[in-house]
């Protein structure tokens, strides 16, 4: 009888226990802990293999270019739920088709400029997939261009390309006129050996992965030079380079994501403990998160993965 009571007394202290915490917590603390607590969410598609992505805030969908289908295929995000909603472009080589669709970016009114590697040119559509205007055939002269694989976008509206055979960066406005052409094949300042992607700041500055000069080349608006880095030493092989809204920068080289200025480099994030399963293509950020598209290479599956951004 003793043991019963005992055990009842026991009970009742445990459940007094258990109600006062979740009083400090929710009560006190309003619910938070101060913990960050790394939430992991992860998308792959069995019939996806990417080469670049976006997303449009204004109507909250993903855009990620496919080398199996050759064409957009358009995702919608709700909450941190990715959803398939319909593949823009098909596979060819006329006006608007695409024969290997390589980086995409978007601008602020949900127009997005496409570059092929293969045709070498960059087709502007809207959110359904309506061509308005391409730029580019492959050739040097100003309105050509060879095997690009990097395109960014300024505030104003401007694109910029980056052309990988022709050790250049193009620049386009949004309604398909050529603007300007600088750099050609070196090592000095202003020379480029393969560029491979290209960003704009809030400032106008212009970023360049200068890949196999292992290092980011810096510009003003008016394509003047302002400086290099390569971090220390610390980067080799820049493939991609994605500047968030408040600036901070992401460079992805040697399937790694290193968060940086212009100064240092301030993390490295490695988000797959299996580096050579998983290759990491492209990187974005929004709403303090980061969402990273990546190639599953034994299942032959493309995915995002989204953590938070610390």
């Amino acid at each position: 009888m003793i043991n019963k009571v005992f055990n009842v007394i026991t009970i009742i202290i445990v459940l007094l226990i258990i109600a006062g915490g979740l009083y400090i917590f929710f009560v006190i603390f309003g619910g938070k802990t101060g913990i960050n607590i790394n939430i992991v969410y992860n998308y792959h598609w069995d019939d996806l293999e990417p080469t670049s992505f976006t997303f449009d805030p204004v109507i909250k969908s993903f855009y990620i270019t496919d080398s199996i289908s050759k064409v957009v295929k358009k995702y919608s995000l709700s909450e941190d739920k990715i959803s398939y909603i319909v593949s823009l472009g098909k596979e060819g080589n006329d006006f608007g088709q695409f024969r290997q669709p390589y980086d995409i970016v978007v601008d602020k009114n949900s127009f997005i400029y496409v570059l092929d590697f293969y045709l070498s040119k960059v087709v502007k559509m809207d959110n359904y997939g309506k061509v308005i205007w391409e730029f580019g055939k492959f050739g040097n002269s100003e309105r050509d261009l060879a095997n690009p694989k990097g395109i960014g976008i300024d505030r104003i509206g401007f694109i910029y390309i980056a052309d990988t055979s022709n050790n250049r960066i193009v620049k386009v406005d949004f309604d398909g006129n050529f603007g300007m052409l600088f750099g050609k094949m070196g090592k000095e300042p202003f020379q480029f050996s393969a560029p491979s992607d290209v960003a704009v700041d809030s400032k106008g500055y212009i970023l360049v992965a200068d890949t196999n000069n292992d290092r980011i080349q810096v510009f003003d608006s008016n394509a003047n030079f302002i400086t290099y880095t390569n971090y220390e030493n610390q980067l080799r092989k820049p493939e991609k380079i994605y500047i968030s809204d408040d600036d901070t920068i992401y460079i992805i080289a040697q399937n790694t994501i290193f968060k940086a200025n212009i100064n240092k480099i301030q993390k490295i994030i490695n988000p797959f403990f299996d580096k050579n399963r998983y290759k990491i293509v492209d990187v974005l950020k929004w709403a303090d998160k980061l969402y990273i598209l990546y190639f599953d290479i034994r299942s032959k599956k493309g995915g995002i993965k989204i953590q938070n951004e610390n």
